[in-house]
């Protein structure tokens, strides 16, 4: 009867860590690739005064934790996003200064999806990615020791032109932890390579685990004939 209980106790522990608002990384699934894509510099989502408890998702609606936004978090989190982007072999893009040049953060404040869907017939472009971040906490310590662990809420988006709606949503949101207080949390933490992480490089971690679903061609470009 002990062992027993012992096993639904494991259980019901699993299963809330699970549903932990901590390490959300469920991103919606389309079935069409794009071939074409713009990419908007990262936008920030305004925290309440404390800088803590809820935010909604100017896109999705789904509420993330806030939390300190620090101030190279814009940057960071493009330059990762236009990275991963461009990892894509099949995947062409406007070239971000041409989108610098194109947008400004206040165009997207009232409503993101319908300044997307212009840059995009503007662009020629078949997709507008969006990113929002609600939560860029930098670690205090070092790698291998830490007085604060970093801290990352963020969500992806993906608007289709011809749909003039939201194709896919990646979101991600995670305070890290050590290994030995969320085993589920092992593949982060080998990512990781098993020290404390600063927010650009959890940030990057969750980029690649939502990105895995992004409607874009996996495939190497065939090569030209002669």
């Amino acid at each position: 009867m002990a062992g027993g209980n012992k096993i639904k106790a494991t259980a019901w522990l699993l299963f809330c860590l699970c549903l932990c608002p901590g390490c959300t990384k469920a991103a919606l699934r389309v079935e069409r690739p794009i071939r074409s894509a713009a990419v908007i510099p990262f936008l920030v989502k305004a925290h309440g005064r404390d800088g803590k408890g809820l935010v909604e998702d100017p896109v999705s609606g789904r509420f993330f934790v806030a939390g300190e936004i620090a101030p190279n978090a814009q940057r960071e989190l493009t330059d990762l996003l236009y990275q991963k982007m461009a990892a894509f072999p099949r995947l062409q893009l406007v070239s971000r200064k041409e989108i610098e040049r194109a947008t400004k953060p206040g165009d997207f404040a009232r409503d993101s999806v319908a300044s997307a869907l212009k840059v995009g017939e503007a662009f020629g472009v078949e997709g507008v990615v969006l990113g929002w971040a609600f939560r860029y906490e930098e670690r205090r310590g070092s790698a291998i020791a830490v007085e604060r662990p970093a801290s990352v809420s963020l969500a992806i988006h993906l608007v289709g032109v011809k749909e003039g709606r939201i194709l896919w949503s990646g979101p991600f949101q995670e305070t890290q932890q050590a290994l030995s207080e969320n085993l589920l949390r092992l593949g982060a933490f080998l990512r990781g390579r098993g020290t404390w992480l600063t927010a650009k490089n959890l940030a990057s971690v969750g980029m690649d685990e939502v990105l895995v679903s992004f409607p874009a061609s996996r495939e190497e470009p065939e090569p030209e004939g002669p």
